[in-house]
């Protein structure tokens, strides 16, 4: 299977993920080569690539949350590490800046306010929310139905 097929393959599994992953990627290349040219630039305080890698990171884990439909985080860290190594191996020009992502990404499991956490909790509720309003259009509906049998 050519590298061209497997990312096909991603993509058609899962094509939000894979979106939010090659970008991931791009910001982790960003993120290297202003450490090692020494380019910071002051963002409200942050490092301009840092903050664009941290937003990468989390929009990858909501889209990977929201496309496998993951309720653990445990789970939801091992598709990650799945995912990525898939990634790797469809995109090996890429490798150089994966170790950075992996690092990240095991580094926010570790941490108080996990990210894996909030990214499971936030689709948890956005799913809520979607069959509360789905519920409520068909109690509406229903009750149009009702009316017009009456």
């Amino acid at each position: 299977m050519s590298q061209f097929e497997l990312l096909e393959i991603l993509r058609d599994q899962y094509p939000s993920t894979t979106a939010a992953v090659h970008n991931l990627v791009q910001k982790a290349s960003e993120l290297r080569l202003a450490r090692e040219n020494r380019v910071w630039i002051d963002f409200h305080g942050s490092n301009k690539a840092t903050v664009a890698f941290e937003n990468a990171m989390w929009e990858a884990l909501l889209w990977a949350a929201r496309e496998t439909g993951e309720t653990s985080a445990e789970r939801l860290l091992k598709f990650m590490a799945n995912f990525l190594a898939q990634f790797a191996l469809a995109c090996p020009r890429w490798n150089n800046t994966l170790p950075e992502v992996a690092d990240h990404l095991f580094n926010a499991t570790e941490r108080e306010d996990s990210l894996l956490v909030d990214a499971v909790d936030q689709v948890s509720g956005e799913q809520l929310v979607v069959r509360r309003i789905g519920r409520a259009r068909l109690e509406k509906h229903s009750g149009i139905i009702s009316k017009n049998s009456g």
